[in-house]
């Protein structure tokens, strides 16, 4: 990671990102401090769904320009869409009319739809193949601690100064995020495709879709993703804040999602040391202690297990990013990672906003044991299951995989 940061251009690549994600999370307080007060809970929720809407909407026409156009340029572009948004919150979230929210929080959401493919597809064109998944380890492990780094700073922000000024932090990270980007200014990958439209579009976004649609390897890993959001860690995210407040106290769950910023890095920069022959197979073992999450729902432990039990799940989730990143990033060509990784994206939290409006409902009519068993019972069984598709132990298609005498 030092020889990484030695490099000029992924250095200044890396203190640009580091610093918008430590941005993020300060608007990720002072949107809550803004608009419960004087809109009220449900304005908040409408708020956040506006965000993803947009970005689950967008993704796919995301990943066609990040494509056809420099990475640098579509991530530059995404922080302007951020940076327009974060000044409509700062209008609209405490006064005016809901709709201007709503719009401002659609304008966040779809820069982030552009940002995260460019985001993922731009790393291999800045590192050595062979630094590959060191780059990965260390973007994990920068995005979760800068992303819990910002959380805490927006918390002190927002106490001390002020929601309003703390948004005014968040838009200054931006700032040089933006400067960063314009300065590297990396060059397309490849030929840009004649023509332009809607037509042209949806047709080089059923080749991205195709391009995996050929590697059943990484469709099936891909549906693992959606099934394991949906039944564990969606309602993981809505009931265990309320379970953690009756159980521990008001405090209980910021230190329970602190441990799991952490755990993720731990796990991100642990992997980074290792190179395992079947990364499929370390991936997965490496996620499967997830399948206890949902039993904390329902086990009453003293809260230092609690949290020791998240940052370990979490850990291993770090572990798997950077072994999956790093195999999409080596399996696909560079001309097709903007829709592939825009593909991943969707695949995994398209039904997360679902997930999480419905397990309260589900919950409450089946109860929180059922809810913890099943979810624990389809995390062990999907994480497995997926090794009846060949390619999946190797993270790698198998007519890639040296014959075995």
């Amino acid at each position: 990671m030092r020889t990484l940061l030695s490099d000029p251009r992924y250095r200044a690549f890396w203190i640009g990102q580091a610093t918008s994600v430590i941005g993020n999370g300060i608007t990720l307080v002072a949107l809550a401090a803004l608009v419960i007060p004087h809109r009220g809970g449900q304005a908040f929720g409408l708020a956040l769904a506006a965000e993803s809407l947009t970005m689950g909407v967008l993704l796919l026409g995301a990943g066609v320009l990040v494509d056809r156009y420099s990475r640098t340029a579509v991530m530059a572009i995404a922080d302007v869409a951020r940076g327009i948004g974060v000044v409509g919150i700062l209008l609209f979230a405490a006064s005016g009319p809901l709709a201007g929210l709503l719009v401002a929080c659609a304008f966040v959401g779809a820069g982030i739809a552009l940002h995260q493919p460019a985001h993922r597809a731009a790393i291999p064109q800045l590192v050595r193949p062979d630094q590959l998944q060191a780059a990965n380890a260390l973007d994990s492990a920068t995005m979760q601690l800068g992303l819990g780094a910002g959380t805490a700073l927006g918390g002190v922000l927002v106490s001390v100064w002020g929601p309003r000024h703390a948004v005014l932090v968040d838009l200054a990270t931006f700032a040089v995020s933006l400067l960063t980007l314009l300065w590297l200014r990396l060059p397309p990958v490849g030929e840009r495709p004649e023509g332009t439209g809607l037509r042209h579009a949806l047709h080089e976004a059923h080749e991205g879709i195709r391009e995996v649609r050929r590697r059943p390897w990484v469709a099936v890993v891909m549906l693992q993703g959606t099934v394991q959001v949906f039944c564990l860690f969606a309602p993981a995210f809505a009931l265990i804040p309320v379970v953690a407040l009756a159980r521990y106290g008001n405090g209980a769950y910021g230190w329970y999602t602190t441990c799991g910023f952490v755990g993720t890095a731990i796990g991100a920069a642990l992997v980074a040391r290792t190179r395992p022959q079947r990364p499929g197979w370390s991936a997965m073992n490496a996620v499967a202690p997830c399948a206890l999450l949902p039993l904390l729902l329902v086990v009453d432990l003293p809260l230092w297990a609690f949290c020791l039990i998240n940052a370990v799940a979490w850990a291993g989730i770090g572990w798997f990013a950077v072994l999956w990143f790093g195999a999409l990033q080596t399996e696909f060509p560079a001309q097709v990672q903007g829709r592939v990784f825009s593909l991943e994206s969707l695949a995994t939290f398209g039904l997360q906003p679902l997930g999480l409006a419905i397990a309260p409902v589900v919950a409450a009519a089946v109860g929180l044991t059922t809810v913890a068993v099943v979810a624990s019972l389809v995390m062990i069984v999907t994480t497995y299951a997926v090794f009846l598709v060949p390619g999946v132990a190797r993270f790698r298609s198998p007519d890639l995989v040296p014959a075995q005498p």
